[in-house]
């Protein structure tokens, strides 16, 4: 075998290695997706391409070409080792700013090199730039190779696998110093290629084995990493859902012990409620029932000018339970709406009929002005609302005056109207009302008593309804509720 074809040879199954070499771990990479594997498959195919010009050279195409071809290759494997190298040893610019600039340097001169020396040939073709081109990019390809061998040194203790970097290098810088020695030699001397070519292929495979080995042991390192890290999270998470767990069965047991309390103190107001209706409420309604039968069979004397006021301090106090009973019942048992469609006329009248006796006494005529005839309202809320005005506006104004129960319809609103024209309410208590919901008292104009309550759960009933309750009040003028729904 002569020389042509033992280089013909060796070149030959090198290229054929390096292509394997470059095609498997870009397959991996495909798969795993590390960047890891893409770098080192840049290199491999580099390296591959940069054989297959020798090959040509031998074979048909022209010695200037493969020169040209192999000059772009060899930067393609130096910037494919350049990433690598910085993605193994995990250099960026956070940890590591000064070689992470130096690495980028170098990466975008071994870029530039092969389009200047394109764009030269394709266009000038001046040998002086284009000889520089090539010493630059040899010069380019030996600074990256100490490059790394300067980064390995650096970060030698930075991770177990750091040290393993360093020594698989060897192969490679040999094969690097002898292939880019050769090249400068060989301008000025006759070298044997063949042992050349063999030499550093050899080399090169020996680097590609323990390249891959690394790269196998760094995904080793990883898998481990994560699922030493999922332990720990998962240890983590643990720890965090028992401390979470305890906390819900301490706040269950606080639940379940106010859930005990409320019980109990639902049970007392029960007891509270049954006690005001029928040992309160009940036997004053009765007392009320006996003044009046007495007060039908007396004649008009001084007697009977007592048992009138005897017979009004009792309804007072019957209104007050009453409308103490309907605020807390609502506050503390809470009321569920059933809404029908009322109608105003009727339980105008009702209301009336109730407050009959109470408006004869001072003379006050209650009148209708209805012009909308239904409302979509709970009714007994409704009778409520009407009961604690309708006593209020007679409560409050005097001897002869009128109250007016009315209703129309204004655009999409009803408004229901509860209107007097006695003594008036002062319009800072108003504001006060609405601001703090504090129960106020005011004497009426005979010396009647109230709670305070009334206006109380006659908002609150206002607005459970989908209301509004809006007050139009001057002193000695008399006073408007105005309900709109």
């Amino acid at each position: 075998m002569n020389s042509e074809d033992f280089k013909y040879l060796v070149t030959s199954v090198f290229t054929a290695v390096f292509g394997v070499f470059g095609i498997y771990h870009l397959a991996s990479y495909l798969i795993l997706r590390h960047k890891i594997l893409l770098y080192y498959s840049i290199l491999l195919l580099a390296l591959t391409l940069h054989w297959s010009w020798y090959l040509l050279a031998l074979g048909p195409l022209d010695d200037t070409i493969a020169d040209k071809g192999s000059v772009i290759t060899a930067m393609g494997a130096t910037y494919g080792l350049l990433l690598f190298t910085k993605n193994y040893l995990n250099i960026n610019k956070n940890n590591h700013p000064k070689l992470s600039r130096s690495y980028t340097v170098l990466k975008r001169m071994v870029v530039c090199i092969p389009i200047v020396y394109v764009l030269n040939s394709l266009t000038f073709n001046n040998v002086w730039l284009s000889n520089a081109l090539v010493m630059l990019a040899a010069i380019s390809a030996l600074v990256s190779i100490f490059m790394n061998i300067f980064s390995g040194i650096r970060l030698y203790r930075e991770a177990k696998f750091n040290r393993s970097y360093l020594y698989s290098y060897t192969p490679l810088l040999l094969a690097a110093l002898i292939y880019i020695g050769t090249w400068f030699l060989q301008k000025q001397y006759t070298v044997d290629i063949g042992i050349v070519l063999l030499t550093t292929s050899l080399l090169i495979t020996l680097q590609l084995i323990l390249f891959s080995i690394l790269v196998g042991y760094k995904f080793k390192s990883i898998e481990d990493e994560n699922i030493r890290t999922q332990m720990e999270t998962n240890k983590i998470l643990t720890l965090e859902v028992d401390k979470q767990t305890k906390k819900l069965q301490i706040a269950n047991t606080t639940l379940e012990n106010q859930n005990q309390e409320l019980e109990t103190v639902n049970s007392l107001k029960n007891k509270l409620f049954s006690l005001l209706t029928h040992d309160v409420r009940g036997p004053l309604n009765n007392i009320a029932i006996l003044v009046e039968m007495i007060e039908a069979q007396l004649e008009e004397s001084e007697v009977k000018e007592m048992t009138k006021k005897l017979k009004n301090k009792v309804d007072d106090r019957i209104s007050m339970v009453n409308a103490i009973l309907e605020w807390s019942y609502k506050q503390l048992e809470g009321i569920k709406l059933n809404k029908t469609n009322c109608d105003i006329q009727t339980i105008f009248e009702s209301i009336a009929r109730e407050f009959e006796r109470m408006a004869e006494d001072k003379g006050v005529k209650v009148l209708f002005e209805i012009s909308q005839p239904k409302l979509f309202i709970d009714e007994n809320m409704f009778k409520v609302i009407l009961r604690n005005l309708t006593s209020n506006a007679i409560k409050f104004s005097k001897e002869g005056q009128k109250v007016i129960l009315s209703s129309k319809n204004d655009s999409d609103v009803i408004e229901i109207s509860v209107q007097d024209f006695g003594t008036g309410m002062n319009t800072d208590w108003c504001k006060n009302f609405e601001n703090d919901n504090t129960p106020n008292t005011t004497l009426g104009t005979k010396g009647e008593q109230g709670t305070g309550f009334g206006l109380l759960i006659t908002k609150d009933f206002v607005e459970m309804n989908g209301g509004e309750m809006i007050c139009i009040s001057e002193l000695n003028k008399g006073t408007q509720f105005i309900l709109r729904f």
